[in-house]
């Protein structure tokens, strides 16, 4: 029995044990550092001690968690001479938890173990593989545990918290930059930070030793290598092909996990499995030479989302069901998207935009001012719609600019009459004054107005009121060094790119606007008695050679090759978006990197073809109306009128008084 007050006889045995590997430690202290364990603890160390008396100072890793914990204490006391346990698998110090044959393990490696031990289909995801837990994969496994857990940083679901984004990183020398950065990768070659480690897995690279395409994590003979190369399984090895494992996606590559998501978009269509289009814009997905666009596009892209929601309806794909989806402008733009898309790929019939767009917001407006439908579809059928076929089917190319046209005066035209209804009128009592002030109260964009009044007074709908044209500046154009600079620049620079070259030298030479010149077929260009000409109205023009070949080389060269690489090359600058041109907007930041202005660069070109050509020559040979030719060739030319007529006065009326001979 032991005296009342005093210590049990197997605390004071413990501390016995303690002291006994430790001499600097003294027996009060260890007195009180027994007191304070567990008795599970007191009993499970002492045990652990009887049995390995050096466990204190040896770092055996067979220690338990209780005597790590001990030791942990003793070191927070002072007490020198204790050595921490390290894992029996890679050395380091850590909490060992796992009991395994001849010592225990660190977190880890615990991991990396069970993960060795226990191969099999995983009970979630079904791959064949490593299942470190409950019979299921890591990645299967951290997904379960981050559903149920959220990063106290973030606020988003995480295995550990902070998350791994959120967890404070050492800052190391990177392997490659060199830089101080937090590391994202430790690789066999060393450390690596994030702005490197993503450029390394999203550009594999062939490796130097062996030829393969891989990360190149390795390195030998100073240079980087794959890590097969240094005896390193690859870690980023797609698991279907063995190629470079995407940056986007987990185990597959960028190719592998196109035709997962190809599969997944077409396994319900028969039309994508034979030999139609539609089994063709399959193949040609699955095919693209950037395969990782063809990714971006289906994961993430809002037309994508459209396209299978339509292959879900069972339905052949149609313009009607495309049109049905149209709710506001964002889904326009995502719809007339993949309509370019699908015509493309000849999966849907081209068919006549223009038309379809104008009418479809003829209608929309209409919605909204039923009051005004008849007149509105009047004006549209007979006037706005004809002249904008006529338009297009005189200068071909693109269609947005000329469906902003009509959608301006189809704007324009409800908001004059629901103002004239709102004083109570009707469009046949409009009056100059009232629409001089309607005018007035936006005369940036309200003198567009003019084609509806005008075709209104025709169709004796309303009066004979003027609105004026509206006001331009007169336009500013570039002083003569500069212009045959930027035109020399041009065409003898071959640093520029092609197409800046090309579109540049006919800004400069021939002053075509710029949605012209990004709207150019390939069918402008002819070649006649080792000729080229260029045709941008109805007289074909001789180019000289050193445009010519410009010109020749740019239509020679391939279309750039997206995903839609099937796609035919008809433009002489063709675009991203599937069978369509450049726009005018990126054709004029394009120029305007290489400080080539739009409007003074047309000016200047076109007030000097004015002095040498007369109207009539002009017009037809740039494709100008009649009148702007006329207008520029006024421009140009110093109007001798005035004078003629002043001096025609001074022959007439003899010499001022003042400077008449006086007789003598």
């Amino acid at each position: 029995m032991n005296a009342p007050g005093s210590a049990p006889d197997t605390w004071r045995e413990l501390a016995r044990l303690m002291t006994a590997s430790l001499p600097d430690l003294a027996d009060p202290d260890a007195a009180r550092i027994v007191a304070d364990l567990t008795p599970a603890a007191r009993g499970r160390i002492r045990a652990h001690l009887t049995a390995h008396p050096d466990a204190l100072v040896s770092g055996a890793s067979a220690a338990p968690r209780s005597v790590q914990a001990l030791i942990t204490t003793l070191a927070d006391h002072g007490v020198t001479g204790v050595r921490a346990p390290a894992c029996l698998r890679c050395g380091r110090v850590r909490m060992l938890r796992r009991a395994v044959p001849g010592g225990r393990v660190c977190l880890g490696c615990e991991g990396i173990l069970a993960a060795r031990g226990n191969i099999g289909p995983c009970t979630s995801c079904g791959r064949t593989g490593p299942r470190p837990s409950r019979d299921t994969c890591a990645a299967c496994r951290r997904r379960q545990i981050a559903a149920t857990r959220n990063c106290s940083t973030c606020g988003k679901p995480a295995e550990l918290d902070p998350c791994a984004n959120c967890r404070p990183r050492p800052a190391t020398p990177c392997a490659l930059c060199h830089a101080t950065a937090p590391v994202t990768a430790r690789w066999p070659l060393g450390p690596v930070c994030t702005p490197c480690y993503r450029t390394a897995r999203s550009r594999p690279m062939p490796c130097p030793s062996c030829g393969r395409t891989r990360v190149l994590i390795g390195r030998a003979e100073y240079r980087r290598v794959c890590g097969p190369c240094v005896g390193v399984p690859d870690p980023y090895a797609c698991e279907r092909c063995a190629g470079p494992r995407s940056y986007k996606v987990g185990r597959l590559c960028d190719r592998c996990a196109v035709a997962d998501h190809l599969e997944d978009l077409f396994t319900d269509v028969p039309e994508a499995g034979g030999t139609g289009p539609l089994a063709a814009m399959r193949a040609a997905l699955a095919q693209a030479p950037d395969p990782g666009t063809v990714l971006n596009w289906l994961r993430g892209s809002s037309s994508a989302r459209l396209l299978r929601d339509l292959m879900t309806t069972g339905r052949p794909l149609s313009h009607t069901d495309l049109d049905a989806t149209i709710d506001g402008r964002g889904t326009a733009m995502t719809t007339e998207y993949l309509r370019g898309l699908l015509t493309a790929y000849q999966v849907l019939e081209p068919r006549d935009e223009l038309a379809v767009r104008i009418v479809r917001h003829l209608e929309r407006t209409v919605a909204r001012h039923p009051e005004h439908g008849g007149l509105l579809r009047a004006y549209v059928r007979w006037s706005l719609l004809p002249r904008a076929k006529r338009h297009q089917d005189a200068r071909a190319g693109g269609v947005k600019h000329r469906i902003r046209w009509a959608y301006t005066r189809i704007n324009l035209a409800a908001e004059l009459l629901t103002t004239i209804v709102g004083h109570g009128l009707t469009i046949g009592a409009l009056d100059q004054g009232r629409l001089d002030a309607w005018l007035a109260a936006n005369p940036g964009t309200r003198y567009e107005v003019r084609d509806f009044v005008v075709w209104a007074h025709r169709r004796h709908h309303a009066r004979d009121p003027l609105v004026p044209h509206r006001p331009k500046a007169d336009p500013v154009g570039l002083d003569e060094d500069s212009h045959w600079d930027l035109l020399h620049q041009c065409l003898t620079d071959t640093r520029l790119a092609l197409d800046v070259r090309a579109a540049g030298a006919i800004l400069l030479l021939f002053g075509q606007h710029l949605t012209r010149i990004a709207a150019l077929p390939n069918t402008v260009l002819t070649t006649h008695d080792r000729t080229t000409f260029l045709t941008l109205g109805q007289t074909p023009i001789p180019l000289p050679t050193t445009l010519a070949d410009i010109l020749t080389t740019l239509a020679d060269r391939p279309a750039p090759q997206g995903w839609a690489a099937n796609t035919s090359a008809d433009w002489l600058f063709p675009g991203h978006l599937p069978g369509a041109h450049i726009s005018a907007a990126a054709l004029s930041r394009r120029l305007a990197t290489q400080h080539i202005p739009n409007r003074p660069a047309r000016t200047t070109a076109l007030v000097a073809l004015a002095c040498d050509l007369p109207p009539a020559v002009l017009g037809p040979m740039l494709g100008l109306h009649p009148i702007t030719a006329v207008q520029w060739r006024r421009r140009s030319a110093t109007d001798w009128t005035a004078y003629l007529q002043a001096r025609q006065r001074a022959i007439t009326d003899g010499p001022p008084p003042e400077h008449r001979t006086r007789p003598v």
